[in-house]
C-alpha cells in the first residue's frame, strides 16, 4: 500500500493497480480458511501426547520462549504458553531426572538476565529441585539453543532428551537438534485448540488470520534459511 502511494505520486497508474492488488491478495489470503489450513498442517506434524505415554529420557530440554522477562514496569515473570508446565509435568512423572533450560534474550536487555534464568526460577517455584535444573542463557536462536545444549549433554554424559517446545515450532527445532547430533525426542507442549462451530464461520474473514500468516511465514522462511545454511537436512 505504501508502494501504491509512492507510485500514485508519480502517476504510475499501472504500478498503483498492481501494488493495491497485491495488498488485497495478502489480506484476503491471511483472513481466509486457507491460511488456517496451512497453519494447522504445519502444526500437526508433531502432535502432543499424554504425559503417561511419553518415553523416558536422560533429560528434558525446555526451549525458552514463553516466559516474559520482568522488564519494567513488569515486576515478575509471566507465562505466555505451556512449555514450562509441560516440562514440569514430565519431570514429576519421572520421564527424566534433569531439566535443561536453554535460551537467552534475542536482544540484550540492560540489568536483566536471559529468559532461561527466569524460566529456571519458575520451574523451581513449581517444585523442581535446583540441582535438577541446568541453565544455558546465552543462545539467541534455535540453532544456538541446539549448539549450547549439546555442550551440556557432553559435559554431563547425557544421552537422549525430550525436546519441549510448541507443536508449531517443533519441526524446525527437532530438525536443528538432530543436525547437531542430539538424540532428541519430540514432546510438543501445546497446539491450537480446534473447537466445534458452524462451518460457515470458517469462511468469514478474520483479522487473526493475518497473525497466523505472519507466524507461518516466519517458520517456513526459518526452515528454508536453515537448509540453505546446511543447518538442517
Amino acid at each position: 500500500m505504501v508502494l501504491a502511494l509512492v507510485f500514485a505520486i508519480f502517476m504510475r497508474i499501472k504500478a498503483v493497480c498492481i501494488s493495491l492488488s497485491l495488498s488485497l491478495a495478502i489480506v484476503l489470503l491471511g483472513s481466509s480458511p486457507l491460511t488456517s489450513m496451512l497453519y494447522s498442517a504445519h502444526e500437526s506434524q508433531y502432535l502432543p501426547t499424554k504425559i503417561s505415554e511419553s518415553p523416558v529420557a536422560d533429560a528434558i530440554v525446555l526451549l525458552a520462549g514463553d516466559v516474559s522477562v520482568p522488564a519494567p514496569p513488569r515486576v515478575e515473570t509471566q507465562l505466555r504458553g505451556n512449555r514450562v508446565i509441560h516440562a514440569m509435568r514430565l519431570f514429576r512423572a519421572g520421564k527424566a531426572p534433569i531439566v535443561i533450560v536453554t535460551g537467552g534474550n534475542v536482544f540484550k536487555q540492560e540489568n536483566l538476565k536471559g529468559e532461561a534464568e527466569y524460566t529456571a526460577e519458575l520451574l523451581h517455584e513449581l517444585g523442581i529441585p535446583r540441582d535438577a535444573i541446568l541453565v544455558e542463557s546465552s543462545s539467541r536462536t534455535t540453532r544456538e539453543n541446539a549448539i549450547e545444549t549439546e555442550k551440556l549433554i557432553r559435559r554431563y554424559g547425557l544421552g537422549s532428551v525430550l525436546l519441549v517446545t510448541s507443536a508449531f515450532h517443533m519441526p524446525r527445532a527437532l530438525a536443528t537438534f538432530h543436525s547437531i547430533g542430539i538424540d532428541a525426542i519430540p514432546s510438543s507442549s501445546s497446539i491450537s485448540a480446534k473447537l466445534a462451530r458452524p462451518g460457515i464461520i470458517e469462511w468469514i474473514p478474520k483479522l487473526d488470520g493475518l497473525g497466523k500468516l505472519k507466524a507461518l511465514s516466519h517458520e517456513k522462511l526459518g526452515i528454508l534459511v536453515y537448509r540453505i545454511r546446511d543447518s538442517i537436512n
